[in-house]
């Protein structure tokens, strides 16, 4: 669950890209949150021990769109298959400030959860600090 909380953090990401109002580039400019688009893991790392991350969950996806939604297309090994779950993980999400995201799961009993994202290029690093300890994903764009 925390996986997958995780991965939906991460969906809250925000990335800046800059467009011009009119074609003479007079007006302001606006930007778009980097954590927009869809991300697949690549790495994870539980209280600084990297974590495997087999070839199911490589398959996740997780979709973050402009209108403050996440989606999460998450797998399972099933009697020896990787198969998707019927059901997608999704919720909204929230830029804080400071690199700071809310995240908050539409399902019942999931209680919102506030990570630290930062972007380098294609790749986002999320953190949850909570009482197990720290959880980091790793997820790149595609």
């Amino acid at each position: 669950m925390k996986k997958i909380i995780l991965l939906l953090a991460i969906s809250i990401s925000a990335c800046i890209t800059s467009c011009k109002s009119d074609d003479d580039g007079a007006g302001p400019m606006e930007t778009q949150d980097k954590f927009i688009g869809v991300w697949k893991i690549t790495q994870e790392f539980e209280d600084g021990v990297e974590e495997t991350v087999d070839a199911c969950e490589l398959l996740d996806v997780l979709t973050v769109t402009a209108d403050q939604n996440f989606t999460t297309t998450a797998h399972v090994m099933e009697n020896g298959s990787c198969v998707m779950i019927d059901d997608p993980f999704q919720g909204t999400w929230e830029n804080l400030g400071d690199n700071v995201y809310k995240i908050t799961p539409d399902r019942d009993q999931a209680e919102a959860i506030e990570a630290t994202i930062t972007f380098s290029g294609n790749t986002m690093t999320t953190v949850i600090n909570d009482e197990d300890g720290e959880f980091i994903q790793i997820l790149t764009r595609i």
